[in-house]
């Protein structure tokens, strides 16, 4: 009878896997759960952010004169021209970014303190998924506020209701499409053990039998 054993000397798969995680991956994970600790707790400052960033877009990009002020319950961005501004959009907690890379940096701090990937694509999948997410929204926020101004109340549902919804649901399926791309498949950093092939023949108790 032929069966396939472990290496007597071979580490066991708990030891190994401890053994297989960088230290710089687990530093890493730990700063990612505080960035997502960060984004909930700290969400309103985050959606300020949000908002200047957008402000920026459209000075820079558009021309347009903006002008942010801090609601009772959201930061309010008004953008207009020369002849002044028009209403302010609010940015709520449902239009914010941080709804969807809050929960990725907390898978993404996940696998990097209790996987055995490499960090470096692990933070590589992070980054990109967050960056697609973040720029989409931006994008929709300065799509908004352009049709705001332009088309009044009727542009903005059109482009905040339906296609900045659908803009938004399109880029979180695409960011996790390139997340779990990006990955790296089964790349551990730990050392498996060697198995030997132990060969039981009658009347003796097995013998070794190197490959």
């Amino acid at each position: 009878m032929t069966e396939s054993l472990s290496h007597p000397l071979a580490p066991r798969p708990r030891a190994a896997a401890r053994a297989g995680r960088s230290p710089v991956g687990m530093l890493c994970g730990a700063v990612l759960l505080g960035v997502c600790g960060s984004l909930v707790a700290g969400e309103r400052a985050y959606r300020t952010l949000e908002s200047r960033g957008t402000a920026w877009l459209v000075e820079h990009l558009l021309g347009m004169r903006t002008l942010l002020l801090e609601g009772p319950s959201a930061p309010v961005l008004y953008a207009g021209d020369h002849t002044g501004l028009d209403r302010g959009v609010a940015l709520s907690t449902g239009c914010s970014s941080a709804l969807l890379i809050a929960p990725l940096a907390l898978v993404t701090a996940l696998l990097l303190l209790f996987g055995n990937r490499r960090p470096g694509r692990v933070l590589l999948a992070f980054a990109v998924a967050a960056g697609l997410v973040l720029a989409t929204n931006l994008a929709r926020l300065t799509l908004v506020l352009v049709m705001q101004h332009r088309y009044g109340a009727e542009g903005f549902g059109w482009t905040h209701v339906l296609f900045g919804s659908v803009l938004m649901m399109a880029a979180a399926l695409l960011a996790a499409l390139l997340y779990l791309w990006l990955l790296p498949r089964g790349g551990t950093t730990g050392t498996t053990g060697t198995a030997a092939t132990v060969t039981a023949g009658p009347g003796r108790p097995g013998g070794e039998e190197r490959p």
